[in-house]
């Protein structure tokens, strides 16, 4: 075991030697991290939206309605609108128009001239039981410009809720339920930096299974350095033993060194001490570092390896859910989503640890991983067999 421990050692300090090893394995998750944070942290920060919102009216009994319920939610805290009022005129209604194509507001709303007679004329013909046509408001918003399709969704929200102010304006005696309005979730809230802290964790651990252990071991492999163990007196388990020793030793070094800036840089809510935590670490170790180990099985050459992993990067990673969440993925390529083992490895230690509730049951999220690591492995052993493992 002493022996064991020694050459692990020793493969574990070959291995940060390497300049390469030590940029592309242990600095550049730590880099990764932090320019997703600065790019993409900004935009899911909870905060309030607020609307350009240009209003021009005539006036009248129920132009004055409208107005007090637009006045009152653009004001306050948590404001909806900017509002700005201009009195009725075509003349400012083409300057609100130009505003709008200008992008210096995002909606125009326009209480037409005859708008009080219509309403008058509406809430009579309901009361002899005749439907009325019913009286029109002009908003106009810019085409293909979000910021002002969501305010007028939201505007055409506030006019299905006004019909109880308006019978109120005539006299009617009915109840207006008030609205209460408040942000509801608690104070240990999720951040980008808990979403994706689990995501850095599995990625450093795919990196050092394709390149830190498929690409490494096809060179060893290819250098004919399994066959001379043999002479030495060290048994190939025993070697095999070191080699993985000295690999967990690197995988806790990375995880170490992203917990340290997502925790005291970015002030991550996760607890990486929590057991769910720890399962699925050790999971995602065990997962695609088998997964390194049967690219060394099937190639060859270190070329070959290397092509290899290169081609499983980039479409494991970014469709297994590490860096963004998976919603609506083309059917084309969905297929890969379902078979990748990150998609449940991120999946359940995000769920495991309330951020983000996964799609697919508890069971699942553990047993697909374990699948495919007890195939990596099968297959490892049978293709490598005595003589070289």
């Amino acid at each position: 075991m002493k022996r064991v421990l020694r050459l692990s050692n020793y493969l574990f300090k070959s291995l940060v030697r390497d300049g390469s090893n030590l940029f592309w394995l242990l600095a550049f998750p730590c880099i990764l991290l932090v320019i997703m944070m600065l790019i993409f942290s900004p935009l899911y920060e909870p905060k309030n939206i607020t609307f350009n919102l240009t209003l021009i009216s005539y006036g009248g009994t129920f132009s004055e309605i409208i107005e007090r319920v637009f006045n009152e939610v653009s004001s306050g805290e948590n404001k909806i609108f900017q509002l700005e009022k201009f009195p009725g005129s075509g003349g400012n209604l083409k300057e609100g128009l130009e505003r709008l194509k200008n992008k210096k507001t995002d909606l125009v709303l326009e209480i037409p001239e005859d708008f009080d007679a219509r309403m008058l004329n509406w809430f009579m013909m309901k009361n002899m039981g005749i439907t009325p046509p019913t009286p029109t408001i002009n908003v106009y918003s810019l085409k293909h410009q979000a910021a002002s399709q969501s305010a007028y969704v939201i505007v055409k929200n506030i006019f299905q809720k006004l019909e109880l102010e308006f019978l109120k304006g005539m006299g009617y005696q009915m109840e207006i339920i008030p609205v209460k309005t408040e942000i509801v979730g608690t104070e240990d809230t999720f951040s980008y930096i808990d979403f994706i802290y689990p995501g850095m964790v599995i990625f450093t651990v795919f990196m050092t299974g394709l390149f830190g252990i498929g690409v490494d071991m096809t060179w060893l492999k290819e250098k004919g350095i399994m066959r001379r163990i043999n002479v030495t007196g060290l048994a190939n388990s025993e070697f095999i033993i070191s080699y993985i020793i000295s690999r967990f030793y690197l995988i806790i070094l990375q995880i170490a060194l992203i917990t340290i800036i997502a925790k005291f840089i970015f002030k991550t809510n996760v607890n990486p001490f929590a057991p769910a935590f720890i399962l699925y670490t050790l999971l995602t170790i065990l997962c695609l570092s088998s997964l390194g180990f049967f690219i060394a099985a099937i190639s060859k050459t270190t070329n070959s390896a290397n092509a290899i992993s290169q081609v499983l990067n980039f479409p494991l990673q970014f469709l297994g859910g590490l860096y963004f969440p998976l919603i609506n993925v083309p059917w084309v390529i969905r297929w890969i989503v379902i078979i990748n083992p990150i998609t449940y490895l991120t999946s359940g230690i995000r769920d495991s640890l309330g951020i983000m509730k996964s799609p697919y049951p508890d069971i699942v999220t553990l047993l697909v991983p374990v699948f495919w690591t007890v195939f990596f492995l099968f297959f490892t052993v049978k293709r490598f067999g005595k003589e070289e493992f």
